[in-house]
C-alpha cells in the first residue's frame, strides 16, 4: 500500500471506495445507536450524582440529542451508496454530540464542579471514531472541527481559564487522542485494501480476477452514457503444451509476462483482468471495435516478438495467442457480449490461431 493511499480515496479505485463506504456505513450505524442508548442510559447516573437543578437541564437535552440522533439509523442505508451523503452524517453526528457537550458544559457555569465525563467527552468522541476507516486526509479533518469547537468552546465558556498552561494541556491532549484516532483509522484502511486486493486480484499475475471484471463491465455499461466500448477476449495458443513439456513453472511465467505486456500495451484506462485459466479480458472504455482491432492486433504482435526464458535456464520459447473483439453500448445485454467475444475467439482458433477476429 503505498502512501498516498493512505492519505486520500483519490487515489482509490471506484470499487474498494464502494466497499470502504459500505463498511464506513456499517459502523457508522452501530456506533450512532450506541450513542443513542448510551446518552439515553447516562441519566441514570446523572440522576445519582448531578443535583436536581443541573439534572433538570441535563435529562432533557439527552433525549434531545438522541432523538437528534436517530434519523442517522435509517440514513445510513443511504450513506453506502453516496460519499456525500456519508460526510454530511458524520459532520452532523460530530456537530449534535459537540452541541450536547456545549450544553453540558454551560449548565455548570454557576461554579459548581464539572463532572469529569463531560471534561473528557471530546477525547471520548475521538476514541469512537477511531472505528471508521477514513483516509488520513479526512480523519485529520474531523479532528482539526473536534479541536477547534473544543477550544472555542473552552474559551467561550472561561476566557481567564486558559491561561497558565491550561490551553496547552487541553490542546496536548486533543493532539495526543488525534493522532491515535489517525493511527488506527490508517491501520485499519491499510486492513480493508489489503482484504480487498485479495480477494479481487488474481495471485499470480496480479491483475484483477473475473468477479472485479465484471462489476466494472457492470459499471462501464451503465454510466459509461452512449460512446462505446470495447471489449477483446484473449486466450494462449496451445498453453497446455506448454505446461506439458517445460513444467508449470514455466507455464506460471509465461502467464505473467502476458499480464505485463498487457498491462504496457493498453496503459491506465483500460480494465485488464485474467478471465480464466489462460484466459485474459480487457475493456476498453470510450473504444471503437475498428480502434479495439487494432489494439488487440498490437498485444498479438508484442507478445510474439517477445520470447519467455524458462526460469530453470532450459532455453527460451515464442508464445502466441488468439483473440476475439467485440464492441458493446450502454444497452448491451453482458451475457450475450461475452458469447460473442467468446464465439469470435473461437472463429480465430478456428483459422490457425495466433490472430485477431472481430465478432460476426
Amino acid at each position: 500500500m503505498e502512501l498516498k493511499e493512505y492519505w486520500s480515496d483519490s487515489y482509490h479505485s471506484s470499487d474498494f471506495k464502494l466497499t470502504r463506504i459500505g463498511l464506513v456505513a456499517i459502523r457508522f450505524r452501530w456506533l450512532v445507536a450506541l450513542l443513542i442508548i448510551g446518552i439515553a442510559g447516562w441519566i441514570a447516573v446523572d440522576w445519582w450524582v448531578l443535583d436536581p437543578a443541573h439534572f433538570k437541564l441535563i435529562w432533557k437535552m439527552r433525549l434531545i440529542t438522541g432523538a437528534m440522533l436517530t434519523p442517522l439509523l435509517p440514513l445510513s442505508y443511504l450513506c453506502k451508496l453516496n460519499r456525500r451523503w456519508m460526510i454530511a452524517s458524520l459532520y452532523f453526528l460530530i456537530g449534535v454530540l459537540l452541541t450536547f457537550n456545549l450544553v453540558g458544559l454551560w449548565s455548570f457555569r454557576d461554579g459548581t464542579p464539572i463532572p469529569i465525563g463531560y471534561i473528557a467527552f471530546p477525547y471520548f468522541l475521538l476514541a469512537l471514531l477511531s472505528v471508521l476507516p477514513l483516509p488520513v486526509k479526512s480523519g485529520l479533518r474531523v479532528a482539526v472541527v473536534i479541536t477547534l469547537c473544543v477550544l472555542g468552546t473552552d474559551y467561550w465558556l472561561n476566557p481567564d481559564g486558559l491561561h497558565g498552561g491550561a490551553l496547552l494541556d487541553r490542546l496536548w491532549l486533543l493532539i495526543c487522542f488525534s493522532l491515535a484516532m489517525l493511527w488506527v483509522q490508517a491501520g485499519q484502511l491499510r486492513m480493508l485494501l489489503d482484504l480487498y486486493r485479495e480477494s479481487t486480484r488474481d495471485p499470480l499475475t496480479r491483475l484483477m480476477n473475473r468477479r472485479l471484471f465484471m462489476r466494472q463491465l457492470e459499471l462501464q455499461r451503465s454510466e459509461g452514457g452512449q460512446r462505446p466500448f470495447t471489449l477483446i477476449l484473449f486466450d494462449l495458443d496451445r498453453f497446455k503444451r506448454i505446461n506439458d513439456e517445460h513444467g508449470h513453472l514455466m507455464g506460471d511465467e509465461v502467464l505473467v509476462r502476458v499480464a505485463n505486456t498487457l498491462g504496457d500495451i493498453f496503459g491506465p484506462d483500460a480494465i485488464v483482468a485474467r478471465y480464466g485459466g489462460e484466459e485474459f479480458i480487457v475493456l476498453l472504455p470510450a473504444t471503437s471495435l475498428e480502434q479495439g482491432l487494432r489494439q488487440a492486433e498490437t498485444l498479438r504482435l508484442a507478445v510474439e516478438s517477445q520470447p519467455v526464458e524458462n526460469p530453470l535456464g532450459e532455453g527460451e520459447i515464442t508464445v502466441t495467442l488468439s483473440a476475439g473483439v467485440v464492441e458493446g453500448s450502454h444497452d448491451s445485454d453482458l451475457h450475450s457480449l461475452l458469447n460473442q467475444a467468446d464465439e469470435a475467439l473461437y472463429d480465430a482458433k478456428r483459422n490457425g490461431r495466433n490472430c485477431v477476429q472481430a465478432a460476426a
